[in-house]
């Protein structure tokens, strides 16, 4: 260990601001692991990135951490070193770039549409939304974190575009709210036709806590139920086990029941025995479309 790159802990201890840095001053192996960071990217075959700055980038990546002597004792430093070096427009990054994650997801991206040529236009999007700086904004490979690989947080990414771009290639898919009853969550949510007195005030209240989703609830929402996706096809998509899938979509609908049962109740102000029944009353189909719904937000 070179005495250049302890000298760097510091200047990462800096940029972590306080509350980070009091943690990662006392983990066990800091040192060394900022150490092994600053020698994974002095091996980028790249143009040669300045260590103090990447020191710092890695500071303000660990100061958003919950834990950032587990996000340091975790990081994927060879793919942050890469990420920092794309978007500073290093000489030899975007072919790294290129060859170790781009060109890797052709494979997941035919499975969303087979054209060649729709691949390489979501490939050149793509490559623009990760790499040029957006308005008042830095390029968007700065916010990868180092947490999980560089090709898992593209790809995820990727597949977001993909699905939004098919869509204009005539591909849109609709769904109505009687998808999600038909998978009702823990609790047995059924959105459906109701008494017509009370469709409204359901239908108003289902969209409301759809809206309060949060955005990674709302895309898993929107790939299976909108987009169709198996739990098979999402799990090969973002390499995740289908029971994993499965648990958190129960846990996104069992949330929407929740929501909508307590929204329902602030709309009606009905007792509970009241908004049990009606809960329970609701089957069959309410013409309610959640492709707006579940659009993602840009």
């Amino acid at each position: 260990m070179g005495p250049h790159s302890i000298d760097m802990f510091d200047e990462v201890l800096d940029s972590a601001g306080a509350l980070a840095a009091q943690r990662l001053r006392g983990a066990p192996g800091a040192r060394e692991a900022v150490a092994r960071a600053l020698e994974a990217a002095a091996s980028l075959p790249v143009a040669a990135l300045a260590p103090l700055a990447f020191a710092r980038h890695l500071g303000t990546q660990l100061a958003q951490a919950e834990a950032p002597e587990l996000a340091l004792e975790r990081l994927h430093a060879r793919d942050l070193a890469l990420a920092f070096a794309c978007a500073h427009g290093r000489a030899g990054a975007s072919e790294l770039l290129e060859a170790e994650v781009l060109q890797k997801l052709r494979v997941p991206l035919s499975r969303i549409h087979p054209s060649p040529d729709f691949v390489d236009e979501v490939l050149q999007v793509l490559r623009a939304k990760l790499l040029l700086p957006r308005a008042g904004a830095e390029p968007r490979l700065l916010g990868y974190a180092g947490t999980g690989s560089l090709l898992h947080w593209v790809n995820t990414s990727a597949v977001r575009l993909a699905l939004r771009m098919r869509k204009t290639h005539g591909q849109e898919a609709l769904v109505d709210a009687e998808v999600l009853a038909a998978h009702p969550g823990q609790g047995g949510l059924e959105l459906g036709f109701v008494r017509e007195e009370a469709r409204a005030h359901v239908r108003a209240a289902f969209v409301q806590a759809v809206a309060q989703l949060d955005d990674d609830d709302r895309e898993l929402l929107r790939l299976h139920f909108v987009e169709r996706l198996s739990l098979e096809r999402m799990g090969s998509l973002f390499s995740l086990h289908k029971s994993t899938l499965s648990r958190r979509l129960s846990g996104v609908q069992a949330l929407l029941e929740k929501r909508t049962r307590r929204l329902l109740s602030e709309r009606l102000a009905l007792p509970a025995p009241e908004l049990e029944s009606l809960m329970r009353a609701v089957h069959g189909r309410l013409d309610l479309s959640l492709t707006g719904l579940l659009e993602p937000r840009e």
